[in-house]
């Protein structure tokens, strides 16, 4: 497998200062390479696991229940594949590899080079970084698809990895399923969302999150769904509309300053994931983030979290989680919260990755919950649960 290219910016000693140079090696690797299962969240506002399941295998997908979550399945993500390496070369940003990797279509907003490209050639796609993700049919000449502002640019014959194209699917479409990693759906569920309840999701699009805990509560709870961004807001619409999600009132504001416009004290439960450095997204063609980003966003996070406690009722819940690696984004984090703030470490009832004190021996919070990529087979990932006294 490639490592992950993130040694010239400080992030390899940022994580091995705390996690020791051969654990973080090993981390950092694994999100070079998609994770081996590709997971689905079952809408049973509309439909039932068993139904999914049996319509799934219709279409040949391989596809088998979590242990864990009853409405999540999982089908395995194939590969690494051989990638034929042909003379012409079309260069596409990260954002694009990173999807091409798994098996998508390059569109031409994603191209940055194809010189001498003409339509019908085979050529190789590979990353900024030139390490080739998939190997395709140019469909358009090297100049059209870097003057084209959309359309299908290289038709993928075979990727670096294959995973099923679920958003595609009738089943998607219709709102029968959502694609979800495992620890976003955990989170939902350690939050414990009750019917009857109010529960605010600070930042909240495009919704994933949103929408299992309307399905949770079978849309009996008042959920709002809060976000600074109006298109991003508009997309946790759009699959509200398409999940037959209800319950869920959506607010356009920026939420470290949320309780002036909702009120202190309002909500039973506040979920918060804030935004992250995400370095425990995968898969990575390489990781542009540096060590000041990390504790540039930790400080972001605090002012929300800060903002959290305001909007929670005394003995409420507040889920915060992350799909970042680094330790002042996550356990600093509470750290701080428990210290400056009304707050308590609850025990979570659904702990399948590891508390993060077997790994970090220096931070004593047990109750909280971390997902290694290269031990769990997941995204990297942290949740903590918290409750207000």
């Amino acid at each position: 497998m490639n490592s992950l290219h993130c040694t010239d910016n400080g992030l390899f000693s940022a994580l091995s200062r705390w996690f020791g140079e051969r654990f973080t090696k090993y981390m950092l690797e694994s999100l070079s390479y998609p994770s081996s299962r590709y997971y689905i969240r079952v809408n049973t506002l509309k439909t039932t696991v068993d139904y999914v399941i049996d319509e799934l295998r219709k279409i040949g997908l391989e596809v088998f229940r979590s242990s864990f979550l009853p409405e999540a399945l999982a089908t395995p993500i194939r590969g690494p594949f051989r990638i034929n390496i042909y003379a012409k070369k079309v260069v596409v940003d990260k954002f694009t590899a990173e999807s091409v990797m798994l098996g998508a279509d390059v569109y031409s907003p994603g191209v940055i080079r194809a010189k001498n490209i003409d339509e019908g050639d085979l050529v190789t796609v590979v990353a900024p970084n030139g390490r080739p993700v998939a190997e395709g049919v140019a469909l358009i000449s090297g100049s059209e698809m870097l003057h084209r502002k959309k359309g299908l640019a290289v038709k993928t014959l075979k990727s670096l990895f294959k995973a099923p194209k679920i958003r595609a699917l009738k089943l998607f479409t219709e709102g029968a399923i959502y694609d979800q990693s495992l620890p976003a759906m955990i989170t939902s569920r350690i939050l414990d969302p009750k019917p009857g309840e109010v529960i605010i999701d600070m930042c909240a699009a495009p919704g994933g999150k949103t929408t299992h805990i309307a399905q949770l509560t079978e849309n009996r709870a008042t959920i709002i769904a809060v976000d600074r961004s109006k298109n991003r807001l508009a997309k946790l619409e759009e699959n509200c509309r398409r999940l037959n999600v209800t319950c869920v009132k959506t607010l356009v504001h920026d939420s470290r300053y949320l309780s002036e416009v909702i009120g202190e004290n309002y909500a039973d439960k506040v979920l918060l994931d804030p935004p992250c450095t995400a370095l425990g997204v995968r898969p990575k063609v390489f990781e542009k983030r540096k060590a000041k980003d990390i504790v540039a966003t930790a400080e972001y996070q605090r002012q929300l979290l800060r903002e959290a406690v305001k909007l929670v009722k005394r003995g409420g819940i507040i889920v915060y989680s992350t799909c970042t690696l680094s330790v002042e984004e996550n356990e600093l984090n509470i750290i701080y919260a428990l210290r400056k703030m009304r707050l308590k470490l609850v025990k979570q009832e659904r702990m399948i990755g590891m508390p993060s004190s077997t790994v970090l021996k220096n931070i004593p919070l047990g109750y909280t919950q971390r997902f290694f990529p290269h031990i769990h087979e997941t995204p990297g990932y942290f949740i903590a649960k918290l409750v207000k006294t």
